[in-house]
């Protein structure tokens, strides 16, 4: 399925302020995915049911900029790019060196490795939409 087609299915919100905007990229300290800067500046986050049995929640840029790094006492964290959830305690987060998407578990962080869900936003978008 055409990732244009899976990002249909969630709410979307409004176009972020250019100063909103200019604030993540000045935050973002790693070569972050292209079409994520691009999906993040037309829609500001959303959400909505993916997949047969997820719910994705891609956060605002306000969200963006206050959680990350999400553990500030926690190194791993330091490594990691958090931009949305499940709708739970399951965090999605770019992996800073590799630009690979992750998840984890908010209450394992530090205690287990978080697992690849995609090499790229995209990629990411499709596999959970296959889940």
């Amino acid at each position: 399925m055409n990732n244009n087609l899976i990002l249909e299915r969630l709410v979307k919100n409004e176009i972020p302020s250019h100063s909103l905007y200019e604030k993540l990229l000045k935050k973002v300290d790693f070569n972050i995915d292209k079409d994520y800067l691009d999906f993040i500046s037309k829609y500001n986050g959303a959400e909505g049911d993916i997949g047969l049995e997820q719910y994705l929640s891609l956060w605002d840029i306000e969200n963006i900029l206050s959680c990350n790094p999400y553990y500030e006492d926690v190194d791993e964290c330091l490594n990691l790019f958090f931009f949305g959830t499940d709708g739970a305690n399951y965090g999605y987060a770019f992996e800073k060196i590799t630009g690979s998407v992750v998840g984890i578990d908010f209450l394992d962080i530090g205690n287990v490795a978080p697992g690849v869900i995609g090499n790229s936003f995209k990629d990411f978008l499709f596999t959970l939409n296959q889940q």
